[in-house]
């Protein structure tokens, strides 16, 4: 009886009995998507909040001489460094040499040591500098290169740091569908993010990784679409983004599956989000 108007409208049992099968197995897929990954948990804690200050030596040929590196040396809160310091970092997309202090911090110094362990004052260093003053700026070490606990001179310069190699490197690693499209590599893509440091996460999470979204868009996808209850850094939302909560691609995500996908949301063959 309840046949007869599908039957009148010209479809025969037969493809009836197709359409129906085709029905069934696209809603055991989407329940199977559905309650997949509930128990994906993950108590990892992500790095603690730190702040970044930056130097750009402008002295190298003498600063570096003899095989001498740059260390920095900083208190004012509950775990600072015991002379000299310890050595400074470098990123190659801004040209410059960075620290993350923690978070409480308020004083630090940059220290001339040797470039082998262990650590040693190798003579020179710049004057007290305050977290405060730095905020949104460089330290550029302009010399002349003073000795015997002489200040050697430097001023503070504004700057607005472009994608750091860490965080190119990070998004790399979850820009296509093949990377990015399965539980695991998810879960992996939030514990790296959580164990970068704070400037990192921050530039991450701004980041444009195309069309329209923000790496925390994509992290926040990953998160809700495989259910993964592991804090992204500060953002415990873990939505989908709202331009993309459609009935449309929920159906083509229940009905395909991840490993089907072309890309995050069905629009690209390569790039997510683009």
């Amino acid at each position: 009886m309840y046949l007869l108007p599908f039957i009148k409208g010209g479809l025969t049992m037969k493809k009836l009995f197709k359409h129906l099968t085709f029905a069934l197995l696209l809603g055991s897929l989407g329940f199977g998507l559905a309650q997949r990954n509930k128990d994906v948990v993950r108590a990892d804690a992500a790095s603690p909040t730190t702040k970044r200050v930056w130097m750009k030596n402008s002295i190298t040929e003498y600063w570096d001489k003899d095989g001498a590196a740059t260390a920095i040396h900083y208190w004012g809160g509950a775990q600072g460094t015991t002379w000299p310091g310890v050595r400074v970092k470098w990123d190659t997309a801004n040209w410059l040499v960075y620290f993350d202090l923690p978070a409480d911090i308020t004083h630090f110094m940059f220290v001339r040591v040797s470039g082998s362990d262990p650590i040693l004052d190798w003579g020179a260093k710049t004057d007290d500098l305050t977290y405060s003053e730095s905020v949104g700026k460089y330290f550029d070490l302009t010399g002349p290169i003073a000795w015997n606990g002489a200040i050697t001179p430097g001023s503070f310069k504004t700057f607005t740091p472009v994608t750091t190699t860490a965080v190119s490197a990070f998004a790399a690693t979850i820009d296509t569908d093949a990377e990015a499209c399965s539980v695991e590599a998810a879960q992996a893509a939030i514990d790296a993010y959580n164990n970068l440091p704070t400037f990192e996460q921050n530039q991450y999470a701004a980041l444009d990784v195309g069309g329209g979204k923000t790496g925390m868009d994509r992290l926040n996808y990953l998160k809700a679409f495989y259910n993964i209850n592991t804090s992204i850094g500060s953002s415990v939302s873990g939505t989908i983004p709202s331009s993309d909560n459609s009935a449309t691609a929920t159906l083509i995500i229940s009905a395909l599956g991840v490993s089907s996908l072309a890309g995050y949301y069905f629009i690209s063959k390569k790039k997510l989000f683009g």
